[in-house]
C-alpha cells in the first residue's frame, strides 16, 4: 500500500464504535470452499553497492552495466535505480482527537538508515569501552542529515534512541548510563577463563592417578569430569547467547520492515555465533546449527524482506594473543612444562577462535550486501566508509525466471559488465511463500507478539492502527475482580478502556466466494512501571469472521475492537500489539499513562 493510501485510510477511520474479538473457535464450516488471496507475481529485490580499489563508492552507473543471475541462469532486470543519500520526509500526520494515538511513522525516507548494534551479549566488557570511545568520536564528526538509531543488546535487544538525524541527541544517548559496558552473563571472560584453566593445571599437578590411565580409570577421573562439566557449561552458554542473538537480529529485522529504502546494521561485537544464511554449496547447510534451523531460517526471511545489510565490525580492535600480553601469568608461577603447555594451547585457540569469527562476520556481510571490519583500530574510519558506501547504492529487481515457491535457497549472481569493482550484495533467498516460513519456524511454546512487546523495544507497523485509550465510566468497586493475567495486582487501581481502529489492508484474509473474509489475530495489552517491570496485561487470541457488507464498513471504518485493562493508579506505560496469525506481521505501539492523562479523561 502506497504511503499516500494508507495516510488517507489513517485520516477516514473515525473512533470508536467497538466489534468485540471472537473466540477461538469458529463455526462449522457451511461447505463453501475457501480461497486464499495470494500473490501471483513475486518480485526480488537486491541492493548492490560498488566500490573501487580505494573503497569508495562508484556512482553514475546504468542497468546495463549489470547483470543478474539466479541459480545461474541470467534473470531480465526489470526495475532499476540508483540512490544517493536522498533526504527523509516528513509525513504530515492528520490532527489526532485527546487521548487517541498511532503507529503510524511519520518520517520516511528514500534511501536508507543507518543503525548502530551495541553488543554487549558476545562482547567483553573492555571491547565494548574501546566501541563506546569510537562511536562518539564519530559522532562528532557525523554528516549532517545522516540518518542513525542505537540499539544494545545483551540479555535482550533494546532501542536507545530511534532513527533521528540530530547527532546531539546520539551523543547524549551514548553517554547516558544505559549504553555503558555491561558484563555478559553468557560469555566467559579472560579472567573466568584463566581461573578455570588454573583449577584443570592445579587438579593435574595433585593428582595421584596413574598415567596413562584406563578406559575404566578414564571414565570416573575427577580431571576428565572437570574439563567435561566446564565444556558442557561453555556449550550451553554458546547456544543460549545464538538463540538470544537470532531473536534480537528478527525483532530488528521487523522494526526496520516498516522504514523505506535500504537499512545498514553496524553490528559491534566480540564474536558473531553464526552465519544467518546457509552456504549452498555443502550436503548440508545446517550441520553445526541445526537446533536452530528454524530460527535461522525465520531471520535469513526478515532480514531478506526487510532490506536489511549487516556489517559486523571486530570490537576488539587490533586482536593480539593473550598469551603475549602483560596481564597473562605471571613467569614462574608454573612449572615450565605447564606453563608451556598452557601457552601453545592459548596460541592455538585463540587463532581457531579468530579464524572462525571472522569467517562468520564475512558470511554475515557476503549474504546479506554488507562488508566485515576486524583486526583494525580504526573503528571510526570503518563507521565513516559503511555510512559512506550504505548510502550510495542501486536496486536491480527481476522476477525470478522459475516461478515455483519450492523453499529451496536460491544463489544470486551479480556482475558488472564494464570494469573490474568490487560489488557487495545478498547472495540469495529462500523461495518461500515469507508468511508461510514464518508461522513454520515459530516455535509452539513462543507467543510472537510477546516477543515485540518489550518496554524499550521500538513501535512495529507492519500493521497500522490507531487507539484511544481513557479510563472507564464507571469504575469498578475496589473489590472487584481484576481484567488481566495478574489477579493479586496490590493498591488502588484503576480500569482502562483501550479502543482499536485497525487497517483491514493490513491484514490477511481468506476469502469465501460469497465474499465473505475470516482472518486470526491476537491483540495484547502490557503494563509497565517506571522501572519497566511488567504490572499486568492481557492477551486475546480470536478468529475475525466478516460478511460482505460488514467487510466494506470495515474497509471505511477499520476493524475496531475494544478490550480492557487494570493498573495501578500511579505511572503506567502501555504497551499495545497486535500480530496477524496468518501473515505473522505485527504493529505495536507505546502510551505513557500519567496522572495528566487521567484527569484531562475524567
Amino acid at each position: 500500500m502506497s504511503i499516500g493510501r494508507r495516510c488517507r485510510l489513517l485520516a477516514v477511520i473515525p473512533l470508536f464504535c467497538a466489534l468485540s474479538l471472537q473466540s477461538q473457535t469458529s463455526p462449522p464450516d457451511s461447505g463453501n470452499t475457501v480461497a486464499t488471496i495470494k500473490a501471483k507475481v513475486r518480485l526480488v529485490l537486491v541492493d548492490v553497492v560498488v566500490t573501487n580499489g580505494k573503497g569508495d563508492a562508484v556512482t553514475g552507473l546504468h542497468k546495463d552495466d549489470f547483470q543478474v543471475l539466479e541459480d545461474g541462469k541470467p534473470q531480465a532486470i526489470s526495475t532499476f535505480e540508483e540512490h544517493h543519500g536522498a533526504p527523509p520526509t516528513q509525513i504530515k500526520l492528520p490532527t489526532l482527537p485527546p487521548h487517541v494515538y498511532t503507529n503510524f511513522p511519520a518520517t520516511q525516507t528514500a534511501d536508507s538508515v543507518n543503525v548502530l548494534l551495541l553488543d554487549a551479549l558476545n562482547t567483553p566488557s573492555r571491547d565494548q569501552t574501546f566501541v563506546h570511545s569510537q562511536m562518539i568520536k564519530y559522532l562528532k564528526t557525523i554528516p549532517a542529515g545522516t540518518r542513525v538509531a542505537i540499539f544494545t543488546l545483551a540479555s535482550r535487544l533494546r532501542m536507545l534512541q530511534g532513527v533521528t538525524s540530530d547527532s546531539s541527541e546520539l551523543l547524549a544517548v551514548l553517554n547516558s548510563a544505559q549504553a555503558g559496558p555491561q558484563q555478559s552473563a553468557l560469555l566467559a571472560s579472560n579472567a573466568e577463563a584463566d581461573a578455570n584453566q588454573r583449577l584443570i593445571d592445579f587438579m593435574i599437578e595433585n593428582s595421584a592417578s596413574p598415567n596413562p590411565q584406563t578406559l575404566a580409570q578414564a571414565a570416573i577421573d575427577p580431571i576428565n569430569a572437570m574439563k567435561q562439566f566446564l565444556s558442557d557449561t561453555a556449550a550451553f552458554q554458546a547456544e543460549q547467547r545464538i538463540g538470544i542473538t537470532l531473536q534480537a537480529l528478527q525483532q530488528l529485522a521487523r522494526y526496520l520492515s516498516s522504514v523505506p529504502g535500504r537499512k545498514n546494521v553496524i553490528w559491534f561485537s566480540g564474536s558473531f555465533p553464526l552465519s544467518i544464511f546457509p552456504d549452498a554449496d555443502v550436503p548440508d547447510p545446517f550441520n553445526t546449527a541445526t537446533t536452530f534451523h528454524d530460527d535461522i531460517r525465520k531471520t535469513a526471511d526478515l532480514l531478506t524482506a526487510g532490506q536489511v545489510a549487516l556489517y559486523p565490525i571486530g570490537a576488539e580492535g587490533l586482536a593480539s594473543d593473550t598469551a603475549f600480553e602483560a596481564n597473562g601469568k605471571e613467569i614462574g608461577e608454573k612449572r615450565p612444562s605447564l606453563a608451556m603447555q598452557d601457552q601453545v594451547k592459548q596460541l592455538q585457540a585463540s587463532e581457531v577462535s579468530r579464524d572462525l569469527n571472522h569467517s562468520s562476520m564475512d558470511e554475515l556481510a557476503k549474504d546479506t550486501g554488507g562488508q566485515a571490519f576486524y583486526n583494525t583500530n580504526g573503528l571510526n574510519d570503518a563507521l565513516t566508509r559503511v555510512v559512506n558506501n550504505g548510502t550510495r547504492y542501486y536496486s536491480l529487481a527481476y522476477t525470478p525466471a522459475n516461478p515455483k515457491m519450492d523453499g529451496k535457497y536460491r544463489r544470486i549472481q551479480v556482475k558488472f559488465l564494464k570494469g573490474k569493482e568490487t560489488l557487495a550484495y545478498r547472495h540469495g533467498y529462500y523461495a518461500d511463500d515469507l508468511e508461510t516460513a514464518l508461522a513454520a519456524g515459530q516455535k509452539p511454546d513462543t507467543d510472537p507478539l510477546l516477543m515485540l512487546m518489550g518496554r524499550n523495544l521500538p513501535d512495529y507497523s507492519q500493521i497500522l492502527y490507531k487507539i484511544k485509550v481513557v479510563p472507564s465510566d464507571p469504575q469498578p468497586a475496589p473489590d472487584a475482580p481484576r481484567i488481566g493475567s495478574n489477579p493479586d495486582l496490590k493498591g488502588p487501581f484503576m480500569r482502562y478502556g483501550v479502543d482499536f481502529a485497525i487497517s483491514p489492508q493490513d491484514l490477511k484474509f481468506e476469502v469465501t466466494p460469497d465474499g465473505a473474509r475470516h482472518g486470526n489475530i491476537e491483540i495484547v495489552l502490557l503494563a509497565y512501571d517506571r522501572e519497566g517491570k511488567p504490572l499486568n496485561f492481557v492477551v486475546t487470541k480470536g478468529n475475525v469472521d466478516l460478511d460482505a457488507k460488514l467487510y466494506a464498513s470495515v474497509q471505511q471504518v477499520g476493524l475496531q475492537i475494544h478490550k480492557e485493562i487494570d493498573v495501578p493508579k500511579a505511572y503506567v506505560y502501555l504497551r499495545t500489539g497486535i500480530y496477524d496469525l496468518k501473515s505473522n506481521a505485527a504493529g505495536t505501539l507505546g502510551v505513557p499513562l500519567t496522572d495528566a492523562v487521567v484527569t484531562a479523561a475524567k
